[in-house]
């Protein structure tokens, strides 16, 4: 049993005011709900008068840095005296090898989180019914308001709590979205989100390099139990080929799920540590279970894990025996 406390919200309210040197840390390969939560995050420190910083084991991709506009990253000296607080991150195995790089980022004093399944590792406000963690740091931001500790809303916070909403809603046509969602979108509408180009941004404006990354995910996918699961492996040798980043496939899982009949899709991708990024969504199955089997976790129908094999075939192999059990 875990030794770490489920906080209320007001309890973790009460936290974030007493937080003194406050540093975001994200799961690596930050995607959009990662990136803007951390940053609206950052705002509301700011908005508390406080300095924050921001820490990933993974470099933000190009494609989300417009997320960071008006964020410094503010450095330290001694990350010693600074309070971690994650944000979007299920279960430390998803922080990578940061804790290599901030020790003390292994023992964050707060977890901040909305995936179904995972592993605590702090004190924590986890609410699986969020669509995205960033409609939770908007509840936390309103009831601080509510509280008298802070005033309106920045403009760079509005749009990074909307970008990761509807980043992690797919554009709020994802079953995760909820009235409650609506209802966040709203306001921050109110407030003066620019909903069109947050929504361009993420969703219609893509570079070269991801285009062509999704390409070769088309290319490259194959089919498995009459075509109900659809599975990408991509290897840093073809990432190498192809003189592309891993950031470049983010999107790779959602070319593989786009056919039509697929209930499971499954993209595979090799990290510079020779370790394997397995990404599933579903349209049925509960895919966190399949995760949970190799230490990770997420949603029932986003999830994902990373698994340590020789090669990409052999981790396919690993993830296809598990999937095999939801369809026979």
């Amino acid at each position: 049993m875990s030794n770490y406390k489920s906080l209320t919200l007001d309890e973790l309210c009460v936290k974030i005011t007493g937080v003194k040197n406050p540093v975001i840390i994200m799961h690596r390969s930050p995607d959009g709900d990662a990136v803007g939560s951390a940053m609206a995050l950052w705002h509301l420190f700011s908005l508390l008068g406080k300095e924050a910083a921001f820490a990933c084991a993974d470099k933000i991709p190009e494609r989300l840095k417009f997320l960071t506009v008006g964020c410094t990253n503010k450095e330290f000296s001694d990350f010693s005296e600074c309070d971690f607080i994650s944000v979007d991150v299920a279960s430390p195995a998803q922080l990578g090898n940061l804790p290599q790089k901030i020790p003390q980022a292994a023992s964050p004093v707060l977890m901040i989180d909305h995936h179904s399944s995972g592993t605590p590792f702090a004190d924590n406000y986890i609410r699986d019914d969020a669509c995205a963690t960033g409609e939770i740091i908007f509840d936390i931001a309103a009831r601080l308001k509510e509280l008298g500790h802070i005033g309106e809303f920045s403009p760079n916070m509005i749009n990074a709590l909307y970008a990761a909403i509807s980043s992690d809603s797919g554009c709020f046509k994802y079953s995760n979205v909820t009235p409650h969602t609506h209802i966040v979108a709203a306001m921050l509408l109110d407030m003066g989100a620019d909903s069109a180009e947050m929504n361009r941004l993420l969703f219609d404006s893509k570079s070269e390099g991801v285009l062509k990354a999704e390409g070769f995910a088309l290319n490259k996918m194959h089919s498995y139990f009459s075509g109900k699961l659809n599975l990408v492996c991509i290897t840093k040798a073809d990432r190498d080929a192809l003189g592309l980043e891993l950031e470049f496939f983010e999107t790779a899982i959602d070319v593989v799920r786009s056919l039509d009949g697929v209930e499971i899709a499954v993209a595979i991708k090799e990290l510079d540590d020779g370790s394997f990024k397995v990404s599933l969504r579903s349209n049925c199955a509960d895919v966190s279970a399949l995760c949970a089997k190799f230490g990770g976790g997420g949603h029932v129908k986003a999830a994902g894990c990373t698994v340590k094999a020789s090669s990409c075939d052999e981790a396919a192999e690993l993830v296809l025996a598990e999937a095999k059990k939801m369809f026979f």
